[in-house]
């Protein structure tokens, strides 16, 4: 009985002991999603000249990227690409338009925007720098200076489609745009059978 008292009292020391010891912290993991591109081929996070001559426009870029002139481009130098990152999660024109980057170097060339005619049309006058390729910053601030325009020709629209001059659209003043016609039940978001400026708005900003 003496004996199995002490092997319990020792079996219940050895686990206060363990249940005490401090507890070896398990290493942090390296972050490996947000910073890392396919050119960071040893994913040290920064890009150095041999790596960017994989993208022809950012090896053309290199000195001017590399601020800080260490031979490296880490993220806050490199091209950010707010496609993915605001538009794409969203599934608006942003992130359609991130898509046609092929080379994943943040800019858009004339060839990788053969797809978009009236971007590729105005090409000329979106490239501020003239540097022959159009980044995010450029196609924000040429969307924000065409708004006005858009905005004065969806008014002009809604003003000739809106024959009794209600402010608002019918079903049979829309017969003669079919698209608008065939998503009219949706577009009606208050189910009053007219469509308001408004609820055309709130559409096409989408």
């Amino acid at each position: 009985m003496i004996r199995t008292t002490l092997l319990a009292a020792a079996l219940c020391a050895t686990v206060g002991v363990a249940q005490a010891a401090p507890q070896t912290p398990s290493p942090k993991r390296l972050d490996s999603s947000p910073a890392r591109t396919k050119l960071d081929t040893n994913g040290d996070g920064a890009i150095d000249r041999n790596q960017a001559a994989g993208s022809p426009k950012l090896a053309a870029r290199f000195d001017q990227l590399d601020r800080n002139r260490d031979g490296r481009l880490d993220r806050s130098e490199r091209p950010q690409r707010h496609g993915k990152e605001r538009g794409g999660e969203r599934g608006d024109k942003s992130g359609a338009i991130a898509a046609l980057d092929a080379n994943g170097d943040g800019r858009f060339s004339r060839a990788e925007l053969a797809g978009k005619p009236k971007l590729a049309e105005h090409f000329a006058a979106i490239d501020v720098d003239r540097d022959g390729a159009l980044t995010h910053d450029e196609l924000r601030a040429y969307r924000q200076a065409m708004r006005p325009q858009h905005e004065a020709k969806r008014a002009e629209r809604f003003a000739a489609a809106d024959r009794d001059q209600d402010g608002r659209l019918s079903q049979a003043e829309v017969q003669g745009r079919p698209k608008l016609a065939q998503r009219f039940a949706i577009l009606d978001a208050n189910g009053d059978g007219f469509l308001s400026r408004e609820e055309l708005g709130r559409q096409q900003r989408r």
